[in-house]
């Protein structure tokens, strides 16, 4: 052998050195990114698989950022594992919370149609608190009801097949004064109109 073939030999022993080390670690750099990616993954599933269908957020997992409102209930989560490292891994997960279609506040009313997140049930009495059929309006107009409009129920401003208030009510004739309002039986209301005008808790609630 000589010179020019031993100079030559490792001249491509040291160019191809370095490739031949990178080669030889492939295989646990793999495992390591699988390894954390498989406790990332883990976190964003477990989280989102917990939080699909609930009315609120759980607390956050450690590895997760906090979640990111996307639209209509729907939310991302995103956890990482390995961070600070070469092995660095991120998953993302989505997942919507259920959706309240009638949402009166926890008025302690029960469901007056669709989900409604706010109270929680409807029939009978809850928390010793009346049920109704129909929700509350979200105000009255200064017309008062007639007969025929059922307490606002058979007007335009009620959404029927929805079971929601699209405006404003008439006043039905228990709310038109403070004596129809305490000679009226809450037995026969629509919707609970207790405590209406300042007029304070009726006698037979």
């Amino acid at each position: 052998m000589n010179i020019v073939s031993v100079i030559t030999g490792m001249t491509i022993m040291g160019v191809a050195a370095p490739q031949i080390a990178n080669m030889s670690i492939q295989p646990f750099v793999a495992q390591k990114r699988a390894l954390n990616f498989g406790v990332a993954e883990a976190a964003a599933v477990t989280f989102a698989a917990k939080n699909e269908g609930a009315t609120s957020l759980s607390s956050t997992p450690s590895l997760c950022d906090a979640p990111d409102p996307l639209s209509d209930g729907a939310y991302s989560i995103t956890c990482t594992e390995g961070t600070g490292t070469p092995y660095v891994q991120t998953v993302s997960r989505s997942f919507r919370l259920q959706q309240c279609d009638d949402n009166d506040g926890n008025n302690g009313h029960g469901n007056s149609g669709g989900h409604d997140c706010s109270n929680p049930g409807n029939g009978g009495f809850v928390k010793d608190l009346r049920v109704f059929d129909f929700p509350p309006p979200p105000g009255f107009t200064g017309h008062q009801c007639l007969i025929t409009d059922n307490w606002g129920l058979d007007t335009d401003a009620f959404d029927r097949e929805k079971n929601k208030w699209k405006g404003k009510s008439c006043t039905p004739n228990a709310a038109w004064h403070n004596a129809f309002y305490l000679a009226s039986d809450p037995n026969a209301w629509m919707y609970d109109i207790n405590k209406h005008n300042g007029w304070g808790e009726h006698p037979d609630y």
